[in-house]
């Protein structure tokens, strides 16, 4: 067997790098990162098709609510104001009535971080949920109707935007608020069981992100 010469070894290390750009490219994905956030008993899971373009995850957790949260989240940094949108739809019945799914903004991915998000719960309910201070209280908007299968988070300087949608039907602003979070935040995808010891599982579809 010929030795392999330092050229030989150098043409096969560019060609392994340019495969796996090739292959890092195709993904496709918004988001380059996923995990739990807060310490669900579960591990979730985060998967995409690019054939498709659905963004499937599955995620465990307590709640997203009062003072903490448990929950799993894809996720990008991103700096200043953005427009998320996403059709969104549950797999299966599900466990719990206030199982919950969409889009979100972070300060941190500590379980007690301000934040704002765009939740679907299992049973239809639609809000804006906040946190305005780390650790402090749960707060929401609610949206008038129950039912939406498109939603879209905007952040407008320290305007956070709500839009809402049903049936393929253009989203319309259906509720805001104004807080204030740093210029780079985590933006993304979640879902939450609302029960520790199961995992509730979305898909993400027609998913879009403008800067």
């Amino acid at each position: 067997m010929k030795p392999v010469s330092k050229t030989n070894i150098s043409l096969l290390l560019v060609s392994a790098l340019l495969i796996a750009g090739a292959s890092c490219q195709k993904t496709g994905s918004i988001f380059n990162s996923s995990g739990d956030v807060g310490d669900p008993k579960l591990k979730g899971s985060f998967s995409f098709d690019n054939s498709t373009g659905v963004y499937t995850l599955s995620g465990a957790g307590t709640n997203m609510w009062l003072q903490t949260d448990e929950f799993f989240m894809a996720w990008k940094k991103i700096s200043g104001d953005f427009s998320l949108s996403a059709k969104v739809a549950f797999e299966g019945e599900g466990v719990n009535a206030h199982r919950k799914m969409g889009l979100i903004i972070r300060e941190s991915l500590a379980g007690v971080s301000v934040y704002a998000d765009v939740a679907i719960h299992g049973d239809g309910l639609t809000s804006l949920q906040y946190r305005d201070a780390t650790a402090g209280e749960t707060k929401e908007v609610v949206a008038q109707h129950k039912g939406a299968d498109h939603i879209t988070l905007e952040r407008i300087g320290e305007r956070i935007v709500m839009k809402t949608g049903i049936g393929g039907f253009t989203d319309v602003a259906s509720g805001e608020i104004e807080l204030n979070l740093p210029a780079e935040c985590y933006v993304g995808l979640f879902v939450c069981s609302h029960e520790e010891d199961v995992l509730e599982t979305a898909h993400f579809s027609e998913v879009r992100f403008k800067p």
